[in-house]
């Protein structure tokens, strides 16, 4: 016989498979709105860090934090704290991917079309980039599945591992980013 999880986990999914087109669909409208606000810089040969990437680390600490909340309010079973933290984390979540977006674009058409990108510092910031995007998406869907679980009455203070392997997975990506950053300053000088 199943139990009440099980059954509530086939709604959970549709639910999910509709918030991950909207959650792309509100980046991809952030990030354009973005692009068309400010622009892009003129083409450059040296690579300079886009403002963008700055204001997305403010986002990524500030998710950072909800996560933290949100992983000590379940514990104390305070869930309406609970939940809204989680809500502000999908939130930080979100700008992030649409801000960082908006700066990789900028960095991809700021690059001088003389310039040789094989051997230029532009094709390891752009792939470093590329890939911690590729891994905070998987980190964001995680977020995405947690804080619907969480809405369905999933984590209390006695199961709440989805909540602190979403915490792990934003943790360690902003000390990821935080060494992309430092490969960023490396390559600018």
């Amino acid at each position: 016989m199943a139990n009440r999880w099980d059954m509530a986990r086939a709604s959970l999914t549709r639910r999910f498979f509709v918030a991950t087109f909207l959650q792309g669909g509100v980046i991809l409208l952030l990030g354009l709105s973005l692009k068309l606000i400010f622009g892009h810089p003129p083409p450059s040969r040296s690579l300079e860090l886009p403002a963008a990437f700055q204001f997305g680390t403010v986002f990524l600490a500030l998710g950072s934090w909800c996560l933290h909340d949100a992983h000590s309010n379940v514990r104390l079973e305070r869930q309406y704290r609970f939940r809204r933290s989680l809500l502000l984390a999908l939130g930080t979540a979100i700008l992030f991917v649409a801000v960082q977006s908006y700066g990789m674009w900028s960095i991809i058409k700021s690059i001088s079309p003389e310039l040789e990108m094989q051997t230029s510092a532009h094709s390891v910031v752009i792939m470093f980039a590329g890939i911690h995007a590729m891994h905070f998406i998987v980190a964001q869907s995680i977020l995405l599945w947690v804080t619907l679980s969480a809405f369905a009455d999933r984590y209390d203070h006695e199961y709440y591992w989805g909540v602190t392997f979403a915490g792990w997975c934003w943790h360690a990506l902003g000390i990821v980013w935080i060494a992309i950053l430092c490969v960023f300053a490396i390559a600018a000088v």
